[in-house]
């Protein structure tokens, strides 16, 4: 690279998923002899160290979001919307400080509406264009979001422009600066093909409390009734290793190992998170989705899938694991070269 960039990466706190889908892309830049930044909470943090830990990483709050312990994640949001607002605003001259401070040419926002800057060319990266709810506030939201959007130079949406694993929510209208990069994973091949598991059952937990300690309850509670070995992925990197009984539970873990992992289990549950989606495609794993009650995107990718490709989901509230769950696997991952292209169409 003749013309290297001081490129900033900043995903969203909503679980960790924003910042593991960044993953591939940096590894991109990275090979492309860019300089990339990245920032973000302690949590991103951990994850952009483990894969790359000579980048320089800038600490910066997080929206904090907190889920309800029911099904109302509709008044949830809605009653934190201001504390929303308020943080796009003050994103917006974080990333001038930055822009200023390390010089910057690019900032790549994973959904932080607000992480642009005057002098940079900015890029927004979504799968979520048409933000799921009620039908009366559908049109609402759309243009709320479209209207964010639009103050990005270019929209990326990971996903293919066909057989998609987003189904509506990047279907038509589409903001004009949009392009679709294919999907984002930090795994690059699928699960071995093995015959003797060490799991019946891999839990993966993930996303906003208190649903995170909720569904990981939940998921002890039904391994500890099985006599077969289970394991259980806490997303809580606050917590450590330990095995109880037949159930061996890990806070995180490592790419390679979670990778060592999946290839141990059996079948894997988890939500229907996009960004497990994702990853779960190239894994070609068969799992079983149980969304978040009342986040309206996952019972929306939960039932797509389950029309698409067979796979099971039921709601938190009636699950039960035992000899009749089904597993199935998510739509197999088609290597593209959509985000190269993407990239050179941007200049990197």
């Amino acid at each position: 690279m003749n013309n290297p960039k001081n490129i900033l990466i900043a995903p969203l706190d909503w679980g960790l998923g924003h910042a593991t889908r960044c993953v591939p892309l940096i590894e991109q830049l990275l090979l492309r002899d860019h300089q990339v930044f990245t920032c973000g909470n302690k949590d991103s943090e951990v994850i952009f160290k483990e894969h790359f830990p000579s980048l320089q990483h800038i600490p910066i709050n997080g929206y904090n979001v907190r889920y309800s312990k029911g099904n109302k994640q509709g008044l949830s949001m809605l009653v934190q919307a201001p504390k929303f607002f308020k943080k796009i605003y003050f994103e917006r001259k974080i990333a001038e400080q930055l822009s200023s401070r390390l010089k910057l040419d690019y900032i790549i926002s994973d959904n932080r509406f607000g992480f642009r800057a005057r002098k940079t060319t900015n890029i927004f990266i979504t799968h979520q264009i048409h933000i799921q709810g009620p039908k009366l506030l559908t049109p609402l939201f759309l243009k709320i979001n479209l209207n964010y959007i639009n103050k990005f130079k270019h929209c990326w949406i990971p996903d293919y422009k066909n057989n998609k694993l987003s189904g509506i929510l990047t279907d038509f209208p589409l903001p004009n600066n949009s392009t679709f990069i294919g999907p984002l994973s930090r795994f690059k091949k699928p699960a071995k093909i093995n015959q003797n598991f060490k799991y019946k059952y891999l839990g993966i937990v993930s996303g906003p409390e208190p649903q995170r300690t909720l569904f990981e309850k939940l998921l002890i509670k039904e391994f500890s009734k099985e006599n077969a070995a289970c394991a259980v992925i806490g997303g809580n990197l606050s917590k450590s290793n330990y095995t109880k009984r037949n159930i061996s539970y890990f806070p995180h873990l490592k790419t390679n190992n979670f990778y060592t992992i999946i290839n141990e289990s059996e079948n894997i549950i988890c939500r229907p998170g996009y960004s497990n989606i994702m990853d779960l495609s190239i894994l070609n794993k068969k799992a079983f989705v149980i969304p978040t009650p009342g986040q309206t995107e996952q019972e929306y990718l939960a039932k797509y899938h389950n029309k698409k490709s067979s796979v099971k989901f039921c709601k938190q509230n009636s699950f039960t694991i035992n000899n009749k769950t089904c597993f199935n696997k998510f739509q197999p991952f088609k290597h593209t070269n959509l985000l190269s292209s993407a990239l050179k169409e941007v200049g990197l």
